[in-house]
């Protein structure tokens, strides 16, 4: 099969897929050694850290906000450094764009190669191959999960999607559809395979931490958030952000076509409806969620809708639905593939029409300046005699990155602040303090007067910089070092 006899058949494009598929591997692999960006300077890297440093801290792997199952996949490819965790993200990215076409092929939707195109082309989620978070992982498992129902093998999704949970804690609410979805198919034998990652854990727990209600006992999200709440449009707009425009209008013209397919008999009368209908449950409810949390400030919930981009691959499928509607507009073969074709071409095309939700180069691949201060700062201590032996106060999940140091060894790495009291009293002379205005402040509890008012502690270097170098209403970053004298 040729590629120009792929495009000619709409419910045959295997072979365009794997070319599709070649091609935003190669893409995304190249920017893995080009891209200077983790996408995100806090959490991304300090998933990393829990990562790098569990062989040595196995306590790490049972960590609420560090998600067990996702740490544990991430252990290996973290020993090899941060640039394997950007290659371990891309194959996940990679192999949700597969299954997303796969499963639009069993659905039997046209041009089903072209989900590949809408994950790819997918702003956010292309962005978030490079980082260390947990969304490309939580993608992947959902649109396996849904892949395994298309293929009859429901023991197999429930097993699967019971460790989402311990990825995403999104992944409690996700259990709850799947319990609806295999008992309309009664599937009663896969119901309690759902449980398989919440037994395992509780067990675990009970024999390392002496706790089996761990799982919740420790959960790491305080019902009321500290980080405040928000509008109502927030994840609304987030979509907008991780689509582009092409997408989200497909999107939306499929919610249209899923409303008029379920008003007819005869789409109930089809065994994968019920599937196809939990693709949209799965993103209806996720949004609703996240909405909710954020409106009234519950769960942690801190507004970032950087987590829509786990529904990228099935938000792909929905929107070749919509693109089947467009399709009727072409009366012959040629003008409908003409359609498909201009559609795909349309997504790439977006990327780089310089709008805000789009690519920017220096935005979204270039260092931001919270990065480029800690490469400064890093480089002026590692020139400093003696600083081998002497313990580090910060932060800053990147600086401890650039130092790998081990932010779980208190000695190495002592806290300046605990159960919401200052310490430094308690800090050894010699001991650095790496202070930046935002990981310092909000989440370390270490105002800035606290030490440059504080006799025993003198600053040794500082910076300031824009947070986007080419934006000066990014707003500006700042880093500050200072040493304990005695």
């Amino acid at each position: 099969m040729t590629l120009r006899s792929s495009l000619r058949n709409p419910h045959d494009t295997s072979y365009l897929a794997r070319v599709l598929l070649a091609l935003g591997v190669l893409v995304s692999v190249s920017f893995v050694f080009i891209t200077q960006n983790p996408y995100d300077s806090g959490d991304s890297i300090q998933h990393y850290l829990f990562a790098r440093f569990a062989p040595e801290h196995p306590l790490n792997l049972l960590h609420s906000w560090a998600k067990p199952f996702f740490t544990l996949l991430l252990v290996g490819p973290a020993q090899l450094g941060y640039r394997a965790v950007m290659l371990w993200q891309c194959s996940l990215v990679a192999a949700s764009a597969w299954l997303s076409y796969w499963v639009a092929e069993r659905l039997k939707i046209p041009y089903a190669a072209l989900a590949i195109v809408l994950c790819y082309t997918a702003p956010d989620y292309f962005r978030i191959q490079f980082s260390g978070l947990t969304e490309p992982l939580f993608g992947f498992m959902l649109i396996a999960g849904i892949a395994l129902l298309v293929s009859g093998r429901a023991g197999w999704s429930a097993a699967l999607v019971s460790w989402l949970p311990f990825v995403r804690s999104e992944g409690f609410m996700f259990l709850g559809l799947w319990v609806v979805c295999l008992g309309w198919q009664r599937q009663w034998r896969a119901l309690p395979l759902l449980l398989l990652g919440y037994v395992t854990y509780s067990a675990v727990g009970a024999v390392v931490l002496g706790e089996p209600g761990w799982v919740f006992g420790r959960n790491a999200y305080p019902t009321i958030s500290q980080y405040g709440h928000g509008s109502w449009k927030t994840y609304l707009v987030g979509l907008l952000y991780l689509l582009g425009w092409v997408s989200t209008v497909l999107v939306a013209l499929s919610g249209v076509q899923l409303a008029w397919r379920a008003a007819r008999r005869a789409s109930w009368r089809n065994p994968l409806f019920p599937v196809e209908l939990l693709v949209y449950a799965v993103v209806g409810v996720f949004v609703l969620a996240h909405t909710l949390f954020w409106v009234f400030g519950l769960f942690g919930s801190a507004g970032l809708t950087r987590v829509l981009a786990s529904l990228t691959p099935l938000l792909a499928i929905m929107a070749l639905r919509g693109l089947s509607c467009l399709l009727l507009l072409g009366r012959t073969a040629l003008v409908q593939q003409r359609i498909a074709v201009g559609v795909a071409g349309f997504s790439f095309a977006f990327l780089f029409t310089g709008l805000h939700m789009e690519m920017r180069w220096v935005r979204d691949f270039g260092q931001p300046g919270d990065l480029a201060l800690t490469a400064q700062a890093v480089s002026w201590y590692r020139q400093l005699p003696g600083r081998a032996h002497q313990p580090v106060v910060l932060e800053q999940p990147a600086v401890a990155k650039a130092l790998d140091l081990d932010i779980f060894d208190y000695k190495a790495r002592p806290l300046a602040a605990a159960a919401g009291r200052l310490q430094l009293n308690k800090l050894p002379p010699g001991t650095f303090v790496f202070w930046d205005e935002w990981f310092s402040t909000v989440e370390g509890g270490l105002p800035l007067d606290s030490l440059q008012k504080n006799p025993h502690f003198r600053q040794r270097w500082a910076g300031r910089t824009l947070r986007q170098a080419d934006d000066e209403g990014s707003g500006i970053c700042q880093l500050i070092v200072f040493e304990k004298l005695n």
